[in-house]
């Protein structure tokens, strides 16, 4: 049977953005195929120690960018308006206060995170590859070598992981696929199918799609899981694109920024998609209120200004 392997920065991913919903139906998704998955105890670690460092980020962001000054002057108070706004800023204290406890309950407790409690269940040890002192022998062999996937010059981490995928397939000589948006893997793809297959005479496909990884090992994909992966993916690209646009552009803009961004992060099968376009303005609906036909309903992100002009919310 052939494994497949989700690198930890697409589950990372899960908290930078997108919609509950579309996460749940993923990681459903996995549970449901769970005989395919495989991960290692480097992974689950990384994880782990990245899911309280992006909370603990977003925290700080958050109650930076959402600090309003009240202002009580005089004159401000005298003004027949002020107490409106009072009222109103008031509420919107209380719904601040209401977000910082939310995320400070998922920092405290773990089972609080739908995403760690979720992550974690997937990761039963049955399907977990335990680090041995044999492969962090390897592994630092590796790393002294030079031979991808090469980690920072502080750890060896990917070559912890890479070594423990080698030693598991060695054992069950089974066909692997890695989901990966890692340039450690994605960059040295042509070295590490070689060694697979000389090392354990199987075959080795890497790709940055979890939709594609199960297409290949012939599970079917409903329209709800291929939808989720598609906004959890390509809203990233959109905001990073308007991000880099200033925060505003036409369609073509943002057209044209999201090549760039699918080929600079190495997203191959984005950039093989003929409806690259068609995708961008159905995820743009989707995430805007502008929209109530297609809009989600939850997340809005996006905000049609004209016809064809676009902004971030």
């Amino acid at each position: 049977m052939t494994k497949i392997f989700i690198d930890t920065n697409i589950f990372l991913d899960m908290y930078r953005a997108n919609l509950p919903s579309d996460i749940s139906t993923l990681l459903g998704f996995i549970f449901k195929n769970k005989k395919h998955f495989i991960t290692t105890e480097q992974s689950i670690n990384e994880f782990t120690r990245n899911r309280l460092s992006i909370l603990e980020e977003a925290l700080e962001s958050f109650k930076k960018i959402s600090t309003v000054d009240k202002g009580s002057s005089s004159f401000l108070r005298s003004l027949s308006n002020f107490k409106k706004y009072d009222d109103a800023l008031s509420k919107y204290r209380t719904q601040r206060q209401a977000i910082v406890d939310e995320i400070q309950d998922k920092i405290d407790d773990v089972d609080k995170d739908m995403i760690y409690t979720k992550f974690m269940k997937l990761c039963h040890p049955n399907f977990v590859i335990g680090t041995t002192n044999e492969i962090i022998d390897l592994a630092s062999r590796r790393k002294l070598s030079g031979n991808p996937p090469t980690s920072d010059k502080y750890t060896c981490g990917d070559e912890i992981i890479w070594e423990s995928l080698l030693f598991y397939a060695i054992q069950q000589q089974e066909d692997l696929i890695i989901v990966s948006n890692d340039k450690t893997f994605m960059k040295n793809r042509e070295f590490l199918i070689a060694e697979y297959k000389k090392k354990v005479g199987k075959n080795l496909v890497l790709c940055n799609n979890i939709s594609e990884a199960y297409r290949l090992v012939g599970v079917t994909l409903s329209n709800d899981v291929i939808r989720a992966e598609e906004s959890f993916t390509w809203t990233d690209i959109i905001v990073t694109a308007l991000t880099n646009l200033g925060g505003e552009a036409t369609l073509s803009e943002i057209y044209n920024e999201a090549n760039d961004i699918l080929y600079y992060n190495d997203c191959y099968s984005k950039q093989k998609n003929k409806a690259k376009d068609s995708t961008i303005r159905g995820v743009l609906q989707r995430f805007s209120s502008d929209f109530p036909s297609a809009y989600n309903g939850s997340k809005d992100l996006f905000h049609q200004i004209s016809d064809g002009v676009w902004a971030l919310r």
